[in-house]
């Protein structure tokens, strides 16, 4: 028993103070008050919630039209590719069609005609000087034929 200690302690001021006669808060007044609060509480989370839903579903139709755009566009690039293939393939057989006189310069198109016409100048040569030899005068061996006949057509065409 002579371990413990007995301390003596005076609280200098009252424990209790009296009450003051007041009006106490009109408790109906304050649970109407807090029902008014937590229904704009209410109100608010609902308001905040289709808010998100509505970015949300914004978000979500931005991200489908950014992937159907991306879709066209790759849809696109490969038509345009298969029609550029398409037309590639069509210039090729239009040239391989050409005539090969179109892909020789100008100049030597002309040197082309030039020996042309000295070879025909050549054969022509040729061919009146071995007739003459054979025979002195080759217009006499023909007989003379008459001229056709004229009409409106022809006389129009050679004019």
């Amino acid at each position: 028993a002579g371990n413990f200690s007995v301390t003596r302690y005076h609280i200098s001021e009252p424990y209790v103070d009296r009450g003051v006669d007041g009006e106490q808060p009109d408790a109906r007044s304050a649970a109407e008050e807090e029902g008014k609060r937590l229904e704009e509480l209410h109100r608010e989370t609902e308001r905040e919630r289709r808010e998100q839903l509505e970015k949300a579903h914004l978000r979500g139709s931005h991200a489908l039209k950014k992937v159907h755009l991306a879709r066209d566009r790759e849809r696109l690039l490969k038509e345009l590719e298969q029609m550029q293939n398409m037309d590639r393939m069509r210039r090729r057989q239009i040239v391989a069609q050409m005539p090969p006189q179109l892909f020789v310069p100008p100049c030597k198109r002309m040197e082309l005609k030039e020996e042309w016409q000295r070879e025909l100048e050549f054969a022509f040569e040729d061919m009146y000087s071995e007739d003459r030899r054979m025979k002195e005068d080759l217009i006499l061996q023909f007989e003379p034929q008459p001229l056709p006949a004229p009409s409106e057509r022809s006389q129009d065409n050679d004019l």
